[in-house]
């Protein structure tokens, strides 16, 4: 199989801040590490019957035949996994994970506890998902969820209340009431005004996940190598402080925890940006990214959802490839969590340093 050292990444299910979005649940982006010429030859392949120029997971999904087309194509670029990289999140337990990044672990901070270490913030997260849906029941978790990312992003006094007065007034099951002691404590702790200190745009993941997936090829991938993104992808908008972090100039570091380590200089030399229909690698990217994100989405609603397409795609597609992911999972140990292994320097602190000229 042919490659280059260039690598095409797309996303889909990109809703910005609002994470809360149903009918969207599932962020995904894809990367495919393949020459240009070879892409050609195989949008040539599986997709010579469709007839417009353009390839678009879209447009292609619609209709049973070209499912087909798609189902056929995933089936055979598995065999070849190593040529794909996904990272996929999960929008509601991403709102989880925000809570506890944002409002659990600096106050466990001040009170000298690193909850990273160990996978903690990970293992927390699981269970705060898992127990608030069983103990407290599927309408209270989804009202929780849509309050905390109101309040993320109205910053003000109603928001704040229609959170957290739930929470500190309702009487929950005695298990759940043990992880939410630790958002009343908060609550007594620090009151509104914490949301004066909350960064802006601080449910955004596209970014993160994006770095995480260029980090993670940078290990395989020898030298460096360039991106080549959907023009219309998000992260156009975040060029400068994209280029700056990922360029090969930076001192060589190692950052994080146990298996979340990043490696510096990442030595991605060139983003671009392109309009897809140029390209056969960003519409094969394109088709990947959708397939994903209407498959997993399948994975969250089951049985209910009657999509023969998804259904199909779920029973290869998850397993078949690589790269990272968000998602809830009933894994709480260092060892189940694979979170076991030495601190390295602090990567939040890394990438400010990094990017503090450009912001």
């Amino acid at each position: 199989m042919k490659r280059e050292n260039r690598l095409f990444i797309d996303e889909c299910g990109y809703t910005g801040e609002d994470l809360f979005n149903e009918d969207q649940p599932v962020f995904v982006l894809a990367s495919f590490w393949l020459a240009e010429e070879y892409c050609v030859d195989l949008k040539h392949k599986y997709f010579s019957k469709v007839k417009a120029k353009e390839l678009k997971h879209s447009r292609l999904s619609r209709y049973p035949a070209q499912q087909n087309m798609v189902i056929d194509f995933l089936r055979d670029i598995a065999k070849e996994s190593d040529s794909v990289k996904f990272a996929i999140a999960h929008k509601h337990y991403v709102l989880i994970t925000k809570i506890v990044d944002l409002l659990i672990e600096p106050m466990a901070y001040e009170d000298g506890l690193d909850f990273y270490q160990d996978g903690l913030n990970i293992a927390f997260s699981n269970m705060l998902y898992i127990q608030t849906k069983r103990l407290a029941g599927d309408d209270f978790f989804k009202c929780m969820l849509k309050s905390f990312q109101q309040m993320m992003r109205e910053r003000t006094y109603p928001a704040y209340e229609a959170f957290f007065r739930p929470i500190c007034e309702k009487k929950f099951h005695k298990k759940l009431d043990e992880f939410f002691i630790f958002l009343k404590a908060h609550h007594v702790r620090y009151g509104p005004n914490f949301l004066r200190t909350i960064p802006k745009d601080a449910l955004e993941i596209a970014f993160a996940e994006a770095f995480n997936l260029v980090a993670e090829w940078s290990k395989s991938i020898q030298g460096n190598f360039s991106l080549i993104h959907d023009k219309s992808s998000n992260m156009a908008k975040n060029k400068k402080a994209w280029d700056k972090v990922l360029h090969p100039a930076v001192p060589p570091k190692v950052v994080g925890y146990d298996r979340r380590k990043m490696y510096f200089p990442i030595r991605t030399e060139k983003s671009d940006f392109e309009n897809s229909s140029d390209f056969a690698g960003l519409q094969l990217v394109d088709i990947l990214a959708g397939a994903m994100a209407r498959c997993m989405k399948w994975n969250i609603q089951g049985e209910e959802d009657h999509d023969d397409y998804a259904k199909e795609l779920s029973s290869f597609l998850p397993e078949s490839f690589g790269g990272h992911m968000l998602w809830p999972s009933t894994n709480v140990t260092p060892k189940d969590l694979g979170t076991t292994g030495p601190k390295a320097e602090d990567a939040i602190q890394h990438f400010i340093d990094l990017i503090k000229d450009v912001i």
